[in-house]
C-alpha cells in the first residue's frame, strides 16, 4: 500500500510513525526491549522443571548489575544479603511466607533479589515486575517458570487483581520516585493482602548523614553536595528530587515520610541502613 504514494508522502507518513512512537513511549514511559529494533526473538527458557529448586540460576552480565556490584560473585551475595534482611524483618512483624503466599518484587530489575526466593518458588507464587524490558526478558529467559516476570511502566498501575499478594518488596525503588510516589502507595495498598507487608527503601536523613560522613566518595554523596537547591533548603526539607524521570534521585525527611504512610497503612517497623545506606520501612493494612 505505502509503496503506491509518493515518495515524499511515504516519509512524511514514516516521520509521523517515528514522532508517535516516541510520544507514546514517552506518554507510558518504560524501556522498550531491544529499542531500535523492529522485530527480535526470545528464546525459551532452560528452566523448564519449577521442581529445580536447588538449580544454580544463571547470573545477568555487568550491564545489569545497576552499581551494587563489580563481580558476579559480589551481584549474588548483595542480593541474597538484601533478601535476607527484608525476610528477616517481615518474620519479625509475624509474617511468615507459607504454601500458596504470593509474593511481588516491585522493580525487580534482573532478578538479584528475586533470584534469592529460589526455596519458595515451588510453593509460592513469586512476580517480578520492572519498566526495563531488556531485565524483564533477561529474567524471562533464564528464570522462568521458577518466576513470574511483566513489563510495566510508571503509570501507578499494576496487572494484578485487589488484594492480591501477600508481600510487595521494592528495593531502592521510591528512591527515583517524585511526583507519582502517593499514587504508588495507594496501588501498592490495593494489591496487599489483608495479612500482606509492604517493604520499601528510600532516602532520608540518615542516609544523607552517612553520605556526609563514611560515603564521601560515593557517586550520590557528590550529586548531593554539589545540589545549589540541597545547600540552600537541607534545614526545611521534606522531600528532595535531584533530576527527573526514571532516573532522579530523591531524599525524604523520614517522619514526613512516615506520617504520608501512615495515613494509608500501619507502619511496623523503621530501621536505618538495612539495604546499604539506605532506610527501610515495613507496612501492613490497616
Amino acid at each position: 500500500m505505502l509503496k503506491k504514494l509518493p515518495l515524499s508522502l511515504r516519509f512524511w507518513l514514516r516521520s509521523l510513525e517515528h514522532k508517535f512512537a516516541g510520544f507514546f513511549t514517552t506518554l507510558y514511559k518504560y524501556k522498550p526491549y531491544k529499542k531500535g529494533v523492529s522485530s527480535y526473538i526470545i528464546p525459551k527458557s532452560p528452566l523448564i522443571d519449577r521442581e529445580a529448586d536447588r538449580l544454580e540460576l544463571a547470573v545477568p552480565s555487568p550491564e545489569f548489575w545497576l552499581g551494587y556490584a563489580k563481580t558476579s560473585e559480589e551481584y549474588v551475595s548483595s542480593g541474597a544479603e538484601d533478601t535476607s534482611k527484608m525476610l528477616e524483618l517481615v518474620q519479625n512483624s509475624g509474617l511468615s511466607l507459607t504454601a500458596g503466599d504470593r509474593v511481588l518484587d516491585f522493580g525487580c530489575g534482573a532478578g538479584r533479589m528475586t533470584r534469592h526466593l529460589q526455596k519458595y518458588a515451588q510453593s509460592c507464587e513469586i512476580w517480578g515486575v520492572d519498566i526495563d524490558a531488556d531485565m524483564i526478558y533477561w529474567c524471562k529467559q533464564h528464570l522462568e517458570p521458577l518466576f513470574n516476570f511483566a513489563v510495566t511502566t510508571t503509570i501507578p498501575h499494576l496487572p494484578f487483581e485487589d488484594r492480591y499478594f501477600d508481600l510487595i518488596y521494592a528495593g531502592s525503588l521510591f528512591t527515583h520516585v517524585d511526583d507519582l510516589t502517593e499514587a504508588w502507595l495507594l496501588e501498592l495498598r490495593r494489591i496487599l493482602s489483608p495479612k500482606g507487608r509492604l517493604y520499601l527503601t528510600i532516602h532520608d536523613n540518615q542516609t544523607i548523614e552517612l553520605l556526609h560522613t563514611n560515603l564521601q566518595n560515593n557517586f550520590l554523596s557528590k550529586k548531593l553536595r554539589s545540589s545549589e537547591l540541597y545547600n540552600q533548603t537541607k534545614d526545611g526539607m521534606a522531600v528532595l528530587t535531584i533530576g527527573r524521570d526514571t532516573g532522579s534521585q530523591v531524599f525524604y525527611d523520614i517522619d514526613y515520610f512516615c506520617q504520608k504512610l501512615s495515613k494509608m497503612y500501619k507502619v511496623h517497623s523503621v530501621t536505618s541502613e538495612a539495604y546499604n545506606y539506605q532506610t527501610a520501612i515495613l507496612v501492613g493494612r490497616k
